[in-house]
C-alpha cells in the first residue's frame, strides 16, 4: 500500500506523460522550438513534483509519529538534534536580556525530547528547512534521520543500478535548476525526460516503501503504509 504522498506523485506524473504525447506532432513537422519548450516544461513541473513528494511524505511521516505519542528515547538522535537546532540557534543569537520568553518556548515544544516521562509533537516544518532542492546527496542526507544509512543502496541491490539512479536525479535537479536561472541550453530531449522520469518514479517508489519499514522500526508496530 503506497502512502498518500506516493499516490498524489504518481498521479502528477500524468501531466508530465501528456506533454511526452504533446510534443511528438511538433518533432513529427521538425518544430524543434516548440518541441524543445516542451522538454524545458516537463524537466521544471516533474522537478517540481518530485520536490513537493519528500515535503509531503515528510508531513505524512510526522503526523503518523505524532499520533503514536512516542517516549524520547525512541527517536534518532540525529532527528531530535536537528529539530532542536533552529530554536537553539534562534536563542543563541538573541541577547541574554531577551531570551527568557524563548528558552520557556524551547522547553515547552522541544524539552520532551531530551528527558523521560514527557510527550510532545514534532515540527515537520523544521525536518527539511534546509532541504533547498532534492539532490541525491541531499536526499541521503534526509532518510539518515529515519536511520536509513544510505538510502540508495537500501533501494537498489546492483551499484550499475544505483549510479543510474543517482544519476538521474542528479540531472534532473541540475536540469530544472539551469532552466529556472535562464540557461536556454539547457534543452533536454524526450529521451532525457523519459530517464528523468523513470528515476523519480523508481526513487519514490521505492523510498516510500523504506521509509515504511524504517517507521514500523521506529515505532515497533505496524507499517503506516
Amino acid at each position: 500500500m503506497p502512502s498518500a504522498a506516493l499516490l498524489i506523485f504518481q498521479n502528477s506524473l500524468g501531466e508530465i506523460e501528456d506533454l511526452v504525447v504533446a510534443a511528438r506532432p511538433s518533432l513529427r513537422r521538425g518544430d524543434l522550438r516548440t518541441a524543445r519548450a516542451v522538454g524545458r516544461a516537463q524537466a521544471v513541473l516533474l522537478s517540481s513534483d518530485f520536490e513537493r513528494y519528500f515535503y509531503t511524505i515528510n508531513e505524512e511521516a510526522i503526523t503518523f509519529l505524532n499520533a503514536k505519542s512516542l517516549d524520547y528515547s525512541a527517536l534518532p538522535s540525529s532527528l531530535k538534534l536537528l529539530h532542536s537546532k533552529y530554536p537553539i540557534d534562534d536563542i543563541s543569537a538573541t541577547g541574554w536580556e531577551n531570551r527568557s520568553a524563548k528558552l520557556a518556548t524551547f522547553i515547552v515544544e522541544d524539552g520532551w525530547l531530551w528527558q523521560s516521562d514527557r510527550r510532545g509533537s514534532l515540527s515537520h516544518e523544521r525536518l527539511l528547512a534546509w532541504l533547498s532542492a532534492p539532490k541525491p546527496a541531499d536526499l541521503r542526507r534526509y532518510y539518515r534521520y529515519w536511520n536509513i544509512d544510505d538510502i540508495f543502496t537500501s533501494i537498489t541491490r546492483r551499484p550499475s543500478a544505483r549510479g543510474q539512479l543517482w544519476l538521474g536525479v542528479q540531472e534532473l535537479v541540475d536540469t530544472r535548476n539551469s532552466i529556472a536561472h535562464g540557461d536556454f541550453a539547457a534543452q533536454p530531449t524526450q529521451r532525457d525526460i523519459q530517464r528523468y522520469l523513470n528515476s523519480a518514479r523508481i526513487f519514490c517508489e521505492r523510498a516510500d516503501r523504506a521509509l515504511a519499514r524504517a517507521l514500523a522500526r521506529l515505532t515497533a508496530g505496524d507499517r503506516p503504509w
